[in-house]
């Protein structure tokens, strides 16, 4: 059952929120028609839209929460400076209650454009989905991905079939991490708010503080738009690309899709995230084995040995899959690039960076690899 329902795998016992997300995006997507193939120029537009709002939110409650900062300072009050901590306090207290009240206003429309543009983007990077039945298994885990990524949430942190995504944190990183992402979720905004006071803290005097802080929440803000609808398309094409790379190794012989499964597993180790494009190549991998484990143990060592005994088209084969399984789960940098770099040179091949950037332009642009 767990090979069938990797949505289940990925998402055993979703929150609340994530329960919330889940229907809004579902909702969408019944009332808008799957397209056929992927749109690239609409996604981009779409992009832009979603981006656009983020930053238009920014600009205004930055200029407002600001501008509340130097009226009270300039206006207010006369000679602000000479006021004690104490004579300030109420000040300070009605300034808190206007930005608090401006944040949630902002954070709210910002989670509501997120959502929404997660969906739209999905639908337009071509999701296949159905309107009228219960969406397919893989269907609901991309579902469960991208509502995921709108909200901001983190690694789910549970087993994948029998994989840890924390096998590489251990003590104080894996808590330091837990602890980031909760304030980067919630006090984000208000950080950069205070921080931007304090380094902007001379320029109040001088009116300018409104205007810069503005622009200023305005890139935050279209910086983490752009970041979320990038997710979000790669995520929504993944079952398409899964079941084209399923279709490169159906010849395969079954040695070749358990050392790719084994790469599959390492990925969501090294990338400290079971991405959803790669628990559904792993369940389809795994599906794929004559017993069908519902568990794999990744043996890394092992795996790389068996690597380099590989020869001609079956080595290619395993590159060329491996390939495709690390730009699925995300850009060519950091983590993906040094597992394609170590794998590569095990399997005494050169590695053509051009070629890996050219691949993942091909399929932002909504082309298959």
């Amino acid at each position: 059952m767990s090979l069938t329902r990797p949505d289940k795998e990925y998402a055993p016992a979703p929150g609340r929120a994530q329960r919330w997300a889940n229907r809004y995006i579902q909702g969408y997507l019944r009332r808008h028609p799957a397209l056929d193939a992927p749109d690239p120029q609409a996604v981009k537009h779409a992009r832009r839209w979603i981006i656009a709002w983020a930053a238009v939110a920014g600009m205004i409650s930055g200029t407002l929460i600001g501008g509340a900062e130097w009226w009270m300072r300039a206006f207010a009050v006369d000679d602000w400076e000479a006021m004690s901590l104490r004579e300030q306090l109420p000040y300070w207290a009605g300034y808190l209650a206007v930005a608090g009240v401006v944040t949630v206003l902002e954070i709210g429309f910002l989670y509501w454009n997120a959502l929404r543009g997660v969906a739209n983007v999905s639908r337009l990077a071509g999701l296949r989905y159905s309107q009228t039945e219960p969406l397919e298994p893989d269907i609901q885990l991309t579902v469960h991905g991208v509502s995921r990524v709108a909200l901001e949430y983190p690694s789910p942190g549970s087993l994948i079939y029998g994989i840890d995504p924390h096998a590489y944190l251990h003590g104080g990183k894996l808590i330091f991490r837990a602890l980031l992402y909760r304030l980067k979720i919630s006090l984000s905004s208000f950080i950069l708010r205070l921080l931007l006071r304090r380094l902007l803290g001379r320029l109040t005097l001088r009116g300018l503080l409104p205007v810069l802080t503005g622009p200023l929440y305005a890139v935050w803000n279209a910086w983490i738009a752009a970041r979320i609808t990038q997710h979000a398309y790669l995520q929504a094409r993944g079952p398409a690309l899964v079941a084209h790379l399923m279709g490169t190794l159906a010849d395969s012989d079954e040695h070749i899709r358990l050392l790719v499964a084994q790469g599959a597993g390492e990925l969501i180790m090294r990338n400290q995230y079971p991405h959803p494009n790669l628990v559904l190549l792993l369940a389809r991998l795994l599906d794929s084995l004559a017993d069908k484990p519902q568990t794999l143990e990744v043996d890394w060592p092992t795996t790389l040995q068996n690597y380099a005994q590989l020869t001609g088209p079956s080595r290619d084969t395993l590159l060329s899959a491996l390939t495709q399984a690390a730009l699925l789960s995300g850009t060519y940098r950091g983590s993906r690039k040094q597992f394609l770099k170590e794998v590569f040179a095990t399997c005494q091949t050169p590695l053509r960076h051009d070629d890996m950037k050219a691949q993942q332009q091909r399929l932002l642009s909504g082309q298959a690899l």
